[in-house]
């Protein structure tokens, strides 16, 4: 029985694809669960001479899994968002002059010859230290309720497990003093970006994902067993929920949230189309996630469309509208071209791109 219960979760940025001894600036999180494993595909040979397989080996290794953590300004968390994005700078966003501790993490350009980084994902399990480099971010959903921490839990994907009994750190601790946001600093704003005094509060919850859609295939080559570069992103997706504690109508409109009958019509406010343009970088859904004026994360959207809304009523319960959405690419005219943009501003927060 073990005499002891050290437990960590570490992500560390690598300078060179599925290499443990390049990753730098090690970040621990307040990890409250996780679920990395190896696995690999068994390769059977059958032949005329018997009913049944006779030979077999072990065929591709991989390992993945993913973690969730309250949503929460640390250098764990946006190290993580900056996976799933690839650009950071220093952000303005609550002041003139960019300060280390606020930055702002956009998608990498289409021109772009970078890539999103990859990880070793250091894992403490009470008696050993499991390491897998090569991990690259899959994809990241983020999620408010009412009664609630925000939640956010990241997927990632890549090369095989490196070593299953290494010796556990004891420096691995957290080292962030604040507290995560909680549904009471979830803000939901619609046209416009949201803030502790402009948001909708008929918002119940939101939830959404950020997904790459890695070709895991193409990660492989001959003379090889595991992954021998960064699985390529394919599709990026950007999709979710809300759901309003009441069915919205016309009278509704002033807030720019979507209500029935113009999602029904498939028409927007104004006769255009569905989906809401950012205009001079507005944009068309906003949600901030905020402990104070000093930490806080903020996802900005910057055109979006919905599908047809989901509401009925079941005896005398309230009426509920949930409403499913999905983040489509703009052309900014000021050059923050993508689909989504987040804002942050944190205790620990530094540059992400080094």
């Amino acid at each position: 029985m073990t005499s002891h219960q050290l437990r960590y979760l570490t992500m560390a940025k690598e300078g060179t694809y599925n290499d443990s001894s390049t990753e730098v600036n090690v970040y621990v999180g307040e990890v409250e669960s996780e679920s990395y494993q190896q696995s690999y595909d068994v390769l059977k040979r059958n032949d005329i001479n018997y009913y049944g397989a006779r030979k077999a080996i072990v065929s591709k290794k991989i390992a993945e899994g993913s973690f969730t953590c309250a949503l929460q300004p640390d250098a764990f968390v946006l190290c993580a968002l900056h996976g799933i994005m690839g650009v950071d700078t220093p952000s303005t966003d609550s002041g003139s002059t960019p300060t280390t501790d606020e930055r702002r993490f956009t998608e990498i350009a289409l021109t772009a010859s970078t890539e999103l980084p990859s990880y070793t994902i250091r894992v403490g399990r009470d008696d050993y230290e499991h390491i897998f480099p090569g991990q690259v971010i899959e994809s990241i959903a983020v999620s408010a309720s009412i009664g609630e921490y925000a939640m956010l839990t990241v997927n990632t994907v890549g090369a095989e497990q490196e070593d299953a009994e290494g010796t556990l750190e004891t420096t691995y601790v957290p080292d962030y003093t604040g507290d995560a946001a909680h549904f009471a600093g979830a803000y939901v704003n619609f046209e416009s970006v949201a803030t502790n005094s402009a948001f909708s509060n008929m918002v119940q919850s939101i939830d959404f994902e950020i997904k790459t859609n890695r070709d895991m295939d193409n990660a492989y080559s001959l003379g090889s067993e595991t992954c021998v570069r960064a699985p390529p992103i394919t599709l990026r997706e950007v999709s979710g929920s809300i759901t309003f504690h009441k069915a919205l109508d016309s009278t509704d409109s002033a807030s720019g949230a979507p209500y029935f009958e113009e999602l029904r019509a498939a028409t927007a406010a104004g006769g255009e189309a569905l989906f809401d343009p950012s205009g001079a970088d507005v944009p068309a859904l906003s949600a901030l996630f905020r402990v104070d004026a000093n930490n806080f994360i903020r996802f900005d959207f910057a055109r979006v469309i919905y599908e047809m809304p989901e509401t009925s009523v079941s005896g005398r319960d309230s009426q509920t509208m949930t409403v499913n959405f999905h983040a489509l690419w703009e052309d900014d005219a000021s050059g923050r071209d993508g689909m989504v943009e987040i804002t942050a501003k944190g205790t620990g927060a530094t540059d992400y791109d080094a």
